[in-house]
């Protein structure tokens, strides 16, 4: 029981300390909070382990916040103004979707056999279309909705470096090459004055009422998952359901369900204003971060070689192919670029990569694109997922 509270504890509180660490500490800021969450859990799991405490709390705690995390990003996001995008904005984000999907299927198949258990390819390649078209939140869902397990750690410290190595070509290197390859950007102007207003819509956070903002937020949150628990537990028991349990169904439908229930509460204008709702979110999923790393099994670290490779593998040939379908397309430089970026990072990396290109009207579509990608990721990955499984036996 001490050892419950003192996890506990930990999972409370370091998050706020290592992001504001990592706001003073320039380097450490270089690898972000969930990067940091995950490595001081990852440390802790070394004591808890030496100690013989029981984390079976813990897990279910960790399990118990990325589910209030989805709806309580979706919340905020204003997906109504994707109408608003340009027709080539769009296009080439589903070009970048369509990659996506194509490269993991790939991968799926070829790291089968690299792997100690049939199943941990499949999980990998779910997790990273979750990545790839949405961010972070997408594969911690992807990966319980799946019973992943230890793959999710990594899968997601195998991302940060060939993340961190594709950015920083982004915004150095890439944009000459690829302006070799795609013609030049020619906007029109339109976005870019709608930019201040709409962005104000995004992502303002007010002040004012912001405690209460924030439990009225993570109240309906936990409505929308004790709906979709309840969805859940109304399904029938399958017989014989094999590797992909019936403990895996529920908690796949569960995450589809609040998934689906975020998106559309995001649509009522009172619940998108709730002002703290996505910042609630985002701490739930770095004390996910946090409780994972201390309940991670130190032996599955022998499979980190063989996830690196396949995440190298899908996101590089995912940003080829995508490369290659914008050129058939017509799709500009900027717009290919950005919308890479929504895909692959998400919308907190649009405005370094959009300032990279010196295109300030590419801003907001990226935002966009990358919020769309948060509500679709869910639903691919898992339904990918799953046929992935099934596929795997």
């Amino acid at each position: 029981m001490l050892w419950t509270v003192l996890a506990a504890a930990l999972i409370a509180v370091l998050p706020w300390a290592l992001t504001r660490l990592a706001e003073k500490a320039a380097r450490l800021g270089r690898l972000g909070p969930v990067f940091l969450c995950y490595a001081a859990g990852l440390l802790g799991s070394f004591f808890f382990r030496a100690v013989r405490a029981d984390m079976s709390v813990v897990t279910t705690l960790y399990s118990v916040f990325v589910m209030l995390a989805i709806p309580l990003i979706l919340f905020s996001a204003d997906l109504g103004a994707v109408r608003r995008l340009a027709r080539p904005m769009l296009l080439s984000f589903a070009l970048g979707t369509a990659a996506v999907l194509v490269t993991a299927s790939a991968g799926f198949v070829l790291f089968a056999r690299a792997f100690p258990a049939p199943r941990t390819s499949a999980d990998v390649a779910a997790m990273l279309i979750g990545m790839y078209t949405g961010g972070t939140p997408n594969t911690l869902a992807i990966g319980k909705a799946l019973g992943a397990g230890d793959s999710i750690l990594l899968v997601q410290t195998a991302d940060i470096v060939c993340g961190g190595a594709y950015f920083l070509l982004l915004i150095s290197v890439l944009p000459g090459l690829f302006g070799k390859v795609l013609r030049p950007y020619r906007g029109g102007g339109r976005m870019e004055a709608e930019a201040g207003a709409l962005t104000q819509e995004l992502g303002s956070e007010r002040k004012a009422g912001r405690t209460a903002g924030v439990v009225k937020s993570v109240a309906l949150a936990a409505g929308c998952v004790l709906v979709s628990a309840a969805l859940a537990l109304a399904l029938p028991v399958e017989e014989g359901a094999g590797r992909f349990s019936n403990i895996d169904r529920y908690t796949a439908v569960i995450m589809l369900a609040v998934t689906t229930l975020g998106v559309a509460l995001s649509f009522v204008k009172k619940v998108r204003a709730l002002p703290g709702s996505y910042d609630a979110g985002q701490y739930l999923i770095l004390m996910f971060s946090v409780g994972m790393g201390l309940c991670f099994d130190l032996e599955s670290l022998g499979a980190m070689l063989t996830v690196l490779v396949m995440v190298l593998f899908i996101e590089l040939v995912t940003v080829a192919l995508h490369l290659l379908l914008a050129k058939l397309c017509g799709i500009d430089r900027d717009t290919m670029m950005i919308t890479s970026v929504a895909g692959v990072f998400g919308p907190a990396f649009i405005i370094p990569a959009a300032r990279a290109l010196k295109n300030d009207e590419i801003v907001l579509p990226g935002i966009l694109c990358g919020i769309l990608g948060y509500a679709i990721g869910n639903y691919l990955g898992i339904g990918l997922g799953t046929l992935f499984l099934r596929l795997a036996g």
